[in-house]
């Protein structure tokens, strides 16, 4: 077998020379569309500026001794009083001081104040577009931090937590607090609106403990006081119905057997299921309508507040909506898309109730903008960002699929201005695997806030203990509300260097390794890659040696830390994951990693290697097929050299000139 590869690799190298190097001339001609990024070596992060005092700043804690008292006002919800007490219990672990949280009606005529939200009649910002953004002034007076409404204080209260004391919120469970004596804080005046109107990063971590409210997010419910609520009872936060619910509005078990018409037809029969999941509603049946718009009203009367109401297809990839003639007939007058016979339909449900809006998913077969229908204002269009790429940014579309979204995004907003992003910032098939997705995303921000995007929702992995799940949540959090200017890179490396401490240093060099290779491959980052997808990126074995060898230095320089040594088994993780995938290594190596995998899942609870496969299975048969699927990756190269091999031949023998045809292929 081995003479016969030598053989081929021979006969490959001459065929490949006789054609006149046309392989390495497309190779030159072939632009980079992968983002590059790199995050700054930090050492440790300076209470100097907080401990010092300065010309323009004003005391807060002076040798032990503070004479401010925090104050709320008397009637504020539980989360602003949270939030407030959060601020007296950070200063407390700085200084040592505790400052006292009171109602406004319990002040005793103290001289120093910290005002949250209207108390001692603070005046709320007036800015028309200011949202859940606030005012902060900090001067002789007091420190007053107040925002158009109770839940913009709150985001002020702790912001100013981050931005004015230094602190990072790292986990639901986790804050870094730098530690100083004294404290000093700047003189402002100033007003801070988020970039992004509806913000969200769905992922189990943000759900938890209320962590949602310190990241400044609005699409968690974070006022509830229910104990026991799994992340979609906490998700889609002013939000009547999320997606994929036509059959809450109109239910088979209720009309199908006396109205069959009122569903989708699929070769010539209507139907309530199509290869094993729900159909469509037939939107071009006028009787369809009414009962929808009648239900939603019932859903608006029993949850009033409620701003969102969406209306979406059920997810069915295998189904393209209703076949009836007239749905056929207009969505191919709308240039064949789903949208043709869903956007009328939205745009009379957004004018029965013009108090409300009206959302729905642009997703499979209604992803296609349509033609010559405008949305009307109330409609909001919920745009899922398919195919995609987490390597080469939406604002560029430098390859295939993130050209496709760009063009989506683009022609949606010359149709309506109120589009919310459906992001998927996640890996569904390996949710433990390296993912090194931040170099796009200051540009995919960018992107969004140049076409009418007034709401993102980054999927992440609803699993616990997704890769880099917090840092994730952290930083694109922060980027929604500070917008497209905010340096990524340094967010990275600031959460790092509180997180990590003495390691880091090795961390951010992991982060950069993991960042270049993948850049320097030119590869996309899919929402569904295997291992094999980067064999000779960011996943080769020899990088993975190297994260390795990364892993033991930050050990060593934090081996006296057991809560730093704790978070590093986040990373240990997920190289030992992509370990246990690697083809070509022992089974006793692949069996060390395996154990380093469940020891460490084990002890943080991690319950799920992929968005359909437990932990529990993967050990007891998916492994096996993974691997093998893995392996089979690995022999594809030399099946190709075959053909390569073949074709050339060909083309020397008969000096043949001939174009293949591109298969087709799914994402």
């Amino acid at each position: 077998m081995k003479n016969i590869e030598r053989i081929l690799s021979v006969v490959l190298a001459a065929a490949l020379s006789a054609t006149g190097n046309m392989f390495a001339f497309a190779a030159e001609k072939k632009s980079p569309s992968v983002e590059s990024i790199t995050f700054p070596d930090i050492n440790q992060i300076s209470s100097a500026q907080i401990s010092e005092p300065g010309e323009n700043k004003i005391p807060l804690i002076v040798n032990g001794k503070s004479d401010y008292i925090i104050i709320v006002p008397n009637g504020c919800n539980n989360s602003l009083l949270e939030s407030a007490e959060t601020l007296s219990d950070v200063i407390d672990e700085m200084t040592g001081v505790k400052l006292p949280v009171i109602r406004e009606s319990e002040n005793k005529k103290s001289n120093k104040y910290i005002c949250i939200d209207t108390a001692l009649n603070t005046a709320r910002p007036n800015d028309s577009d200011i949202a859940d953004g606030y005012r902060t002034v900090a001067d002789e007076n007091g420190i007053f931090i107040c925002g158009a409404t109770e839940s913009g204080s709150r985001n002020g209260v702790y912001a100013f937590i981050e931005n004015a004391l230094g602190c990072v919120f790292l986990t639901p469970d986790e804050t870094y607090i730098p530690k100083c004596s004294d404290l000093w804080i700047y003189k402002t005046n100033e007003i801070s609106k988020p970039s992004t109107l509806w913000r969200d990063v769905y992922s189990y971590e943000t759900a938890q403990n209320k962590w949602a409210a310190k990241l400044r997010l609005n699409g968690i419910d974070v006022e509830t006081d229910e104990t026991g609520l799994n992340i979609e009872e906490l998700q889609y936060e002013g939000w009547g119905t999320w997606c994929h619910n036509c059959y809450q509005y109109l239910s088979p078990d209720d009309y199908f057997n006396e109205h069959p018409e009122y569903f989708s037809e699929k070769n010539g029969k209507r139907v309530t299921t199509y290869k094993g999941r729900d159909a469509y509603l037939c939107l071009s049946n006028p009787d369809v309508f009414e009962i929808v718009k009648n239900s939603l009203a019932e859903k608006i009367a029993e949850n009033p507040d409620q701003l969102y109401w969406d209306f979406s297809g059920n997810d069915n990839p295998s189904l393209a909506g209703c076949e009836c003639s007239k749905c056929k007939a207009a969505d191919k007058a709308a240039g064949g898309t789903g949208m043709g016979t869903l956007l009328p339909f939205l745009n009379k449900l957004a004018q029965a109730f013009p108090d409300k809006y009206i959302s729905s998913l642009a997703y499979l077969h209604t992803l296609k903008a349509p033609k010559n229908i405008k949305a009307e204002p109330n409609v909001v269009i919920k745009l899922c960002s398919m195919p995609g790429d987490q390597a080469s940014s939406y604002y560029d579309g430098a390859n295939s699929n993130s050209e496709e979204f760009k063009t989506q995004v683009e022609e949606w907003s010359k149709i309506t201005d109120k589009i919310v992003v459906w992001d998927y910032v996640v890996n569904f098939s390996h949710l433990l695997m390296p993912f090194p997705n931040f170099a796009v995303q200051a540009k995919n921000q960018k992107f969004y806030e140049d076409n009418n995007i007034i709401g993102i929702f980054h999927q992440a992995s609803r699993e616990k203990g997704g890769e880099f799940a917090c840092l994730r949540a952290y930083v694109l959090s922060h980027l929604m509300w500070e917008g497209s200017n905010m340096n990524v890179a340094d967010c990275v490396s600031k959460y790092l260097c509180a997180c990590y401490g003495k390691a880091a240093p090795s961390v951010i060099e992991y982060m950069n390794l993991c960042a270049s290779e993948l850049c320097n491959s030119n590869k996309p980052l899919g929402l569904y890659d295997g291992l094999m997808n980067h064999y000779n990126g960011y996943l080769s074995p020899d990088n993975i040696d190297k994260y390795n060898q990364i892993i033991s230095s930050a050990k060593e320089a934090a081996a006296d830390d057991s809560v730093v040594l704790s978070r590093l088994e986040e990373i240990e993780l997920s190289v030992a994951y992509a370990t246990v995938l690697l083809p070509k290594i022992s089974d006793e190596e692949r069996q060390a990693a395996l154990d380093t995998v469940n020891y460490i899942c084990g002890k943080k609870g991690i319950t799920m290697v992929c968005e359909w496969d437990s932990l529990e299975n993967f050990n007891q048969s998916s492994l096996k097929s993974t691997v093998k699927a893995e392996k089979q990756g690995l022999r594809t190269p030399y099946y190709i050299g075959i053909g390569v091999v073949a074709a050339c031949g060909v083309i020397a023998a008969g000096g043949l000139i001939f174009k293949s045809k591109k298969k087709k292929h799914s994402s």
